[in-house]
């Protein structure tokens, strides 16, 4: 499982470099799940909102609250879901877009014969 954030789809001006490492584990997250798909490992991306802990510092924690939070998305991580959202990342107009996104990939992925993991654990083609 990876963790990335609403951040890795809408940049946010006052995190440029969050916004940028989360856009890119989740690209990073997809290929992964892409060289995997013939395997029995699942690679599950957690896309949360600002959820209220103490990161934004003293006093000023806003967000999901983190019971909620943990209550709603830990039985959804068992690999049966590529992705999974809370909140305004669980909404349709943001899973459309990964669905939008999915698409794009898939479109793209067979442009270059690339091995992928087998069960086995060796590297190969594997077709999709």
């Amino acid at each position: 499982m990876n963790v990335t954030s609403g951040g890795a789809y809408v940049p946010q001006p006052f995190a440029p470099l969050y916004s940028a490492a989360k856009a890119a584990l989740h690209s990073y997250t997809m290929k992964l799940r892409h060289a995997l798909q013939a395997t029995p490992c699942r690679v599950v991306e957690l896309i949360p909102p600002a959820v209220a802990t103490a990161l934004a510092g003293p006093g000023r924690n806003h967000g999901a609250d983190p019971e909620e939070f943990c209550d709603t998305v830990f039985p959804l991580l068992d690999g049966s879901l590529p992705e999974v959202g809370y909140g305004p990342t669980a909404q349709p107009a943001f899973t459309d877009r990964l669905a939008s996104g999915h698409r794009s990939f898939e479109a793209a992925s067979t442009r270059f014969r690339v091995p992928l993991y087998r069960p086995d654990g060796t590297v190969g083609s594997v077709e999709t």
